[in-house]
């Protein structure tokens, strides 16, 4: 299974974990200079293209984290900010809910495996 592929429960080696913070925080700098959601990706160029399209689909995930659930921005107002569609913001949006709810039922089964 390709490394993007992999959604959740990835292993990071420590090389794999240094790359994606610096990716994130090159990301992070590049919207603050108000770059595109595209552009920021496109300047990721010393990684692995499995590791790169990894970090696309995670750090979008990232911001509607922090500026939809954390902020309370509207989806379509991160979209405008991205300069992406608004499809793939729901998209990605949906996804995250996806995660959390799969994170929430692996923890839930590993408390009751604790308890029984």
């Amino acid at each position: 299974m390709p490394f993007a592929d992999q959604k959740q429960y990835v292993q990071f080696t420590p090389l794999m974990h240094s790359e994606y913070e610096r990716a994130v925080k090159k990301m992070r700098q590049e919207l603050s200079q108000g770059r595109t959601y595209d552009h920021a990706c496109d300047t990721l160029i010393d990684i692995s293209q499995e590791i790169k399209n990894f970090i696309r689909e995670d750090f979008l995930k990232i911001i509607i984290a922090e500026e939809h659930f954390g902020a309370g921005i509207a989806v379509a107002d991160i979209a405008l900010f991205l300069e992406l569609p608004y499809e793939k913001v729901e998209c990605a949006r949906l996804a995250l809910l996806n995660d959390m709810a799969r994170e929430t039922d692996f923890q839930l089964e590993r408390q009751t495996k604790k308890i029984n």
